[in-house]
């Protein structure tokens, strides 16, 4: 979805926002090392045209901005397991409290088996395709490209690397078990994880 480049302790860094993967913390981590930014606050996109010109680079896919991560000395990939980025993404996107998702429903069935009945339709919208795609969508097909690869759950390393404070991620609600079915469809669609070694 992104690429946040940057100068720190003179070397040039490059971390990859992938949605659903602590992207949001990461931010956080970011922007606590250019700019001091109160740990506790949001960091989005426009905080850093703000606050960093340039650093943000807002480009959907891994092939948009690999140029720039070959210029640093530090790449720095996050991943999530494949089956739990899909579904905390299709939660995320379609269960919204905003509501801006219920345009998007086909049916009256606003649940997972109508989102993976019609998902090309689903994956049409930009909202849904950046927190449901891939991980190699994001990172690539080789995690050895990468100077340092971290589980979503271990992003506090990125903090320490960076001298951040890493504040407790928000909590979300449990989300139903899959069934076989489900699970199996699943996989199928985020297959070039398994295959490149995200998961």
């Amino acid at each position: 979805m992104a690429l946040v480049k940057f100068n720190y302790n003179d070397q040039v860094w490059g971390i990859v926002r992938n949605q659903k993967c602590a992207s949001t913390s990461i931010l956080s981590f970011v922007a606590q090392a250019l700019w001091h930014a109160d740990p506790n606050e949001v960091q989005a996109y426009n905080t850093f045209k703000v606050h960093a010109p340039g650093v943000y680079h807002k480009q959907p896919y891994f092939d948009d901005y690999k140029h720039l991560l070959d210029e640093c000395d530090v790449r720095v990939a996050v991943w999530r397991d494949p089956v739990d980025k899909f579904v905390s993404g299709f939660y995320h996107t379609m269960f919204a409290p905003s509501r801006a998702q219920d345009s998007l429903w086909l049916s009256e069935q606003h649940t997972l088996d109508e989102f993976l009945k019609h998902f090309d339709h689903y994956m049409k919208s930009d909202t849904v395709r950046e927190h449901c795609e891939t991980n190699t969508a994001r990172l690539g097909n080789d995690c050895a490209y990468y100077t340092h690869v971290f589980n979503y759950k271990n992003c506090d390393q990125i903090a320490h690397m960076l001298g951040a404070t890493a504040v407790n991620q928000r909590q979300t609600p449990s989300k139903p078990a899959l069934t076989k079915i489900q699970q199996t469809f699943v996989k199928y669609i985020m297959q070039s994880d398994y295959t490149n070694g995200w998961c």
